[in-house]
């Protein structure tokens, strides 16, 4: 296993591991030689000879089928396949900043619009392989990966804000090729149950059962049990509302006879089209009907409802505001969201809960970003939405994994999280939150300022921007000193973790402050007044504790760097 920091081959430079199989470690990590791209390094061991042999030919097909696919890009690029190494085989593709399908159903369905698109990418791309002369033959959710929209990197639940699709896994194809049969049950045709031969029927099988997850959010029963084949009857079953159009499809394609399928994908993909086209077509007529018998009957219905909230409502916040427990009183508070979604005082109290353990962990954040997308319209018109955006940026800039698996704090989730707290600082900048608490509105925009630093350090061209920025940086650097020595309402943990960042910044980029006109005694002033205000803080309790040590164990060398440097 490859640590952190290792640089493979002079060039690719491990950051941590993104995943784990049962022979397999897959790495995320930056191209030296391509400006810090990320890439995944695969790291498959050789105690088997066929896992690594089966890798680097599955390696070799998708590197073919990206280079026959160039218009769509539906699979990954493979950069290099390594083998000169006598323990592991190493392979290296673009990183995929997405998540699997599979994960993303373990949330909701697909929404209508959404499962139409990626239903007729995955036809494509298996009538693309049919067309090379193959068969696929595991088609699934989890073998599909989806690719996240940087614009809404954030937004963990809704699939229909991920882009485009890419497709992972082939290790099946390359089975056939030596004579095994490998399937998954869920998405088994009848005929790979049997061992009879496949054809491209099989793959439309494969697709259909795909499409049902995709359409009502559930696996299907498994091709199987206790020994006997199950009935594609029971194995897809389909509830109330759902397009009757879809519905056909699918069926159609999970057809226990394989003569009643689709004879290819080009038929799939036709159906596909005619019943996204139905469906936009039907739209405007149904929205015009329906609007006339809603508003005969929201009167009604507004009265009626309205009578019974304000009881209701005040039971969910009691029950909420009693509850100890840290799952109930999440799931309590949450409740009280669904029930209103302008009423920032849960949103809150939820912010306070994450706070206690001063982790923001990946839960926390699905689960307040979900609420917020939710209620936004709501939300954002409450008095107070500007407070409850800067308690979310205090959150990702600070707590984001803080203190992660191995109890140290993470360079590189620190800075994601401190790039996706500028959003949040962004937010809080309302006239409402001016009035209501002037300092923390102006620390919210100095920490806008410095995140978007942060942004720019990571693209491309960073190092032709740093020269302009370093000026900028520096005077918000010191604003920043200023207004949390001057806010009596900040927690002594984030005052000294302000001080920590500070004083990084300026270990990082004393040059370039320098070469802005900063001098170097200025900037040893700096520091001394950091670690002056660290000294004086009391530090209760261990995360303050540690947040102070660091600072008081490392202004010395940083003042140093900056000596060594005048």
């Amino acid at each position: 296993m490859l640590n952190k920091g290792f640089v493979l081959e002079n060039r690719y430079k491990i950051v941590n591991i993104a995943g784990k199989g049962g022979t397999s470690v897959v790495y995320r990590a930056v191209d030296l030689k391509a400006n810090n791209a990320q890439r995944a390094v695969k790291e498959v061991m050789k105690t088997n000879g066929a896992d690594a042999y089966n890798a680097r030919q599955e390696s070799l097909l998708i590197k073919e089928f990206c280079e026959k696919d160039v218009k769509n890009s539906y699979f990954p690029n493979i950069i290099e396949i390594i083998d000169n190494k006598p323990e592991a085989l190493y392979i290296v593709q673009d990183y995929i900043d997405g998540v699997s399908m599979e994960k993303l159903l373990a949330y909701d369905p697909f929404r209508q619009k959404t499962f139409l698109r990626y239903a007729k990418d995955i036809c494509s791309v298996m009538s693309f392989i049919h067309k090379c002369g193959m068969i696929h033959s595991d088609m699934k959710p989890d073998n599909i990966m989806v690719v996240r929209n940087y614009e809404d990197f954030e937004n963990v639940k809704r699939p229909d804000k991920y882009g485009k699709l890419k497709f992972i896994d082939f290790g099946s194809v390359i089975e056939r090729r030596q004579g095994t049969f490998a399937y998954t049950p869920a998405y088994a045709a009848p005929e790979q149950f049997n061992k009879e031969e496949l054809d491209e029927r099989t793959d439309i099988f494969n697709i259909g059962a795909t499409l049902y997850h995709m359409l009502t959010g559930k696996k299907p029963l498994n091709v199987s049990a206790d020994g006997k084949l199950v009935s594609s009857a029971e194995r897809f079953t389909f509830g109330k509302g759902m397009s009757s159009a879809v519905v056909r499809i699918i069926r159609k394609c999970v057809n226990d006879d394989r003569s009643k399928r689709y004879h290819n994908c080009d038929e799939l993909y036709d159906a596909l089209d005619k019943a996204e086209n139905h469906t936009y077509a039907r739209v405007s007529g149904i929205l015009a009907g329906a609007a006339a018998v809603f508003l005969a009957f929201s009167f009604f219905a507004g009265t009626m409802a309205n009578k019974s909230r304000s009881e209701d409502f005040n039971k969910l916040v009691e029950k909420a505001e009693n509850t100890s427990d840290y799952a109930e009183r999440a799931a309590a508070f949450e409740d009280v969201i669904e029930a209103d979604g302008s009423y920032t005082d849960a949103y809150l109290k939820l912010l306070d809960l994450y706070n206690n353990d001063l982790v923001f962990d990946s839960a926390e954040v699905e689960q307040i970003l979900r609420l917020v997308n939710e209620h936004t319209n709501e939300l954002k018109k409450a008095p107070d939405y500007g407070n409850v955006a800067f308690r979310i940026g205090i959150l990702y800039w600070y707590h984001y994994f803080y203190g992660n698996e191995d109890g140290n704090p993470d360079q590189e989730v620190s800075t994601a999280g401190k790039i996706a707290a500028v959003k949040w600082f962004k937010e809080a900048q309302t006239e409402g939150f001016r009035s209501s608490s002037p300092k923390d509105y102006e620390i919210a925009r100095v920490y806008c300022a410095i995140g978007d630093f942060y942004s720019q350090a990571q693209k491309k061209e960073y190092e032709l921007l740093k020269s302009n920025y370093a000026s900028d940086l520096w005077e918000n650097m010191n604003e920043l000193n200023e207004l949390v020595e001057e806010s009596e309402d900040s927690p002594e943990l984030i005052v000294l973790e302000t001080y920590k960042t500070l004083l990084n910044l300026e270990k990082d980029n004393m040059n370039d402050f320098a070469k802005s006109g900063i001098s170097y005694e200025e900037q040893e002033r700096f520091v001394e007044d950091i670690r002056n205000k660290a000294e004086s803080a009391s530090a209760a309790g261990d995360s303050a504790a540690e947040t102070k040590e660091y600072i008081l164990n490392n202004y010395k060398m940083v003042l140093e760097s900056i000596k060594g440097a005048e």
